[in-house]
C-alpha cells in the first residue's frame, strides 16, 4: 500500500510539473496583436479633469479576416492623465485612425454620489434612483460630435485632449 501510494504521489508531482510547463508556454504565444502606448491629459477650460472617460473608436472597421484599429478606453486620474487600453487596462491602442468621446458621470446610484460601489444603497420602496448625468459638455459624449480624433502610431503616442 505504501508503494502505491508513493508512486501516486510521483505519478502526480510528474502531472503538476508538467501542466506548469505546459500553461507557461502556452501563455507566452499570445495571439493580441500588439498595442501602443497611448497616454495624455483631458482638460476642460484648462483644468483636469479626474474621473472621465476616454473612449477610443476606430474611424473604420478592419476588413474581415484583417487585424485593425479596435475600441479603446480609460478613466482619467485625480490630475486627468490617462493611459489607454484595449485587451487589459492600459496596455496601449492598435495603430490606426480613431474617433474620441470623453464623458464624465455623476450622480449615478441611489445615493446621488459618485455611484460608487462603496456609496452603494439600494433604493427604498417607492424611491427613484437618481439618473447619472454627464458633467461635461455633450458634444463630447459623442464621438461623431466631439470634433476630436487621434492617430496611432506604431510608437509611444501623447494626445491631450482640451475640451471647452
Amino acid at each position: 500500500m505504501q508503494r502505491y501510494v508513493g508512486r501516486m504521489a510521483v505519478v502526480l508531482s510528474g502531472l503538476a510539473v508538467a501542466a506548469i510547463v505546459l500553461g507557461g508556454a502556452c501563455n507566452r504565444g499570445s495571439n493580441k496583436p500588439k498595442t501602443y502606448p497611448v497616454t495624455g491629459t483631458v482638460t476642460l477650460n484648462g483644468q483636469p479633469v479626474p474621473g472621465a472617460t476616454v473612449n477610443f473608436t476606430p474611424k473604420e472597421q478592419a476588413p474581415p479576416g484583417q487585424s485593425g484599429p479596435q475600441a479603446a478606453s480609460a478613466v482619467t486620474d485625480e490630475q486627468g492623465k490617462y493611459q489607454i487600453g484595449t485587451f487589459a487596462k492600459g496596455d496601449g491602442a492598435l495603430p490606426g485612425e480613431y474617433l474620441v468621446s470623453v464623458t464624465k458621470y455623476e450622480g449615478g446610484g441611489p445615493t446621488g454620489g459618485s455611484g460608487s460601489e462603496e456609496e452603494y444603497r439600494p433604493p427604498r420602496p417607492g424611491e427613484e434612483s437618481p439618473v447619472p448625468k454627464n458633467v461635461l459638455p455633450q458634444q463630447y459624449a459623442n464621438p461623431n460630435t466631439s470634433g476630436l480624433s487621434v492617430k496611432v502610431e506604431a510608437k509611444a503616442n501623447t494626445y491631450d485632449i482640451t475640451l471647452q
